[in-house]
């Protein structure tokens, strides 16, 4: 008897395993596997699995810029953030402004927040003591949005696949995912 109950739950987990990323008749979701990037990081995956490929998640609050040739690939602009564990929690790989376009170099960029959503706004007050570790605001208001989509080209009709953004996260146990 419990042999026939687990038959069907077994065999719903394998069509759930095989289905690569479709939904099942019975609306239960199926993740799907993404390619781990930067294999051999500090992470508990050994590299990056959260990310996102073309757009811009992060935020305002704090930058730090990293240029070529300090920073060559993605993984270097990754491992900027992975040594700055008490300032970074994302990180943005992308042509960030003309002169990037210009020069052939996409520029690193960590930051200490995320994009917001489009119907919150937060004010900052760039000049008050308690502040810590705030190099530069970009702006003392940081209204929500959509993610933006990370461009090649100066007036945003060429979309950068190979730009990448993401969350480091230092967890409380001491490991860290990205």
């Amino acid at each position: 008897m419990l042999f026939a109950r687990l038959v069907p739950s077994v065999l719903a987990i394998l069509a759930t395993v095989s289905a690569g990323g479709h939904k099942q008749e019975n609306n239960q979701p199926v993740f799907k596997q993404v390619q781990v990037l930067c294999p051999g990081l500090q992470t508990e995956d050994n590299g990056c699995t959260r990310y996102t490929q073309g757009f811009d998640i992060t935020g305002i609050v704090t930058t730090v810029q990293f240029f070529f040739p300090e920073v060559k690939s993605v993984c270097d602009c990754i491992q900027k953030c992975l040594d700055n564990p008490t300032t970074c929690a994302n990180y943005i790989w992308d042509f960030h402004n003309a002169t990037d376009i210009a020069n052939g170099h996409r520029t690193c960029i960590i930051y200490s927040n995320f994009n917001l959503p489009s119907n919150v706004t937060v004010v900052y007050a760039p000049n008050d003591p308690q502040n810590v570790n705030i190099q530069f605001l970009e702006d003392t208001v940081q209204m929500g949005s959509t993610v933006p989509q990370a461009f090649t080209d100066v007036n945003g009709t060429v979309p950068d696949d190979k730009a990448f953004s993401g969350p480091v996260w230092q967890l409380s146990n001491g490991s860290v995912q990205c």
